[in-house]
């Protein structure tokens, strides 16, 4: 009776499939569904077209900050014994909206990917700023309030930059597409903000950003293919950084200025023309591999 359970628990276990152990896939279905239409840019897009193609990109940029203000206090100690000053001060940081535009190429997959469908690059100016609002209550020893100050910092940084991006597709239709893109950025101000308030603040915890940003972003969109046989599309797409490189704050993605963070976004809407075939180039030659081997061999002589 053992015996017989143990062939039967043997059989059981090495009947388990492994993870990861290969699986026939069908070819209508592979990875993620229809291949003719989760491939839309190698295969719809590029009828009459060629793969690469010139991107031009503009639109808002946006800076969030954290909600609501924030208190602090900062002592004064005096030389003269019972004149010491107490500071309570509150700092809250707002959002300015800005502008960018870029200029690039895109370039098409030339053998269909699992996940990489395309990859895009560009440089640009983009505009980034913000505005931190400060409210200063001034108190004796005794805590007596004896004087109320305000006071008011904002700031515009421009920034010249180079842009990579991989993209993935995912196709709902001929005509649209889920576009999730996954980059990098670095930038160099130009343009560099102000850095004086306007009225009075207790200038501490102070950090202004240097004049290099490095990025890592991702960007989520809906592609729109107006014509399916045409190698015009357009993708409006959200931009955010996910991870700071430079300058290293910890990892952050957040422009530091004053005394405040602020975490930048850019509202894209990208245009693509691919560029069309040459209508007088021969097309390309199937060969099979006993061809290509004899190709190998004449040219090692």
């Amino acid at each position: 009776m053992k015996t017989t359970k143990l062939i039967l628990f043997l059989f059981v276990v090495l009947n388990i499939p492994v993870f990861g152990q290969y699986t026939p896939k069908n070819k209508k279905k592979q990875f993620y569904g229809n291949q003719r239409l989760h491939k839309p840019l190698y295969r719809w897009v590029t009828g009459d077209y060629l793969r690469h193609g010139i991107q031009l990109s503009f639109g808002p940029t946006y800076t969030f900050t954290k909600m609501g203000a924030e208190e602090h206090e900062y002592k004064i100690n005096s030389s003269v014994p019972g004149n010491d000053t107490l500071l309570r001060f509150s700092r809250e940081a707002k959002s300015r909206i800005g502008i960018f535009a870029e200029i690039g190429m895109v370039h098409i997959t030339k053998k269909p990917k699992k996940w990489l469908h395309y990859y895009d690059w560009g440089i640009g100016f983009k505009v980034f700023g913000g505005r931190e609002l400060s409210e200063t209550r001034v108190y004796d020893e005794r805590d007596t309030l004896i004087g109320n100050l305000n006071g008011e910092g904002k700031f515009y940084n421009g920034y010249l930059y180079g842009r990579f991006s991989a993209h993935s597709v995912y196709q709902f239709n001929p005509h649209f597409f889920l576009d999730n893109a996954l980059g990098v950025n670095l930038d160099y101000a130009l343009m560099v903000g102000n850095m004086a308030y306007d009225g009075y603040h207790v200038p501490v915890d102070e950090k202004f950003q240097g004049d290099i940003l490095g990025q890592l972003h991702y960007s989520l969109g809906l592609g729109i293919k107006p014509r399916v046989d045409k190698g015009f599309y357009f993708v409006p797409s959200i931009e955010l950084p996910v991870l700071g490189i430079h300058e290293w704050n910890g990892g952050t993605p957040a422009i530091h200025w004053f005394s405040s963070q602020y975490y930048p976004a850019m509202l894209r809407l990208k245009f693509v023309w691919l560029f069309r075939k040459d209508p007088n180039r021969c097309p390309p030659v199937e060969t099979n591999e006993k061809d290509r081997e004899r190709a190998r061999e004449y040219k090692n002589r």
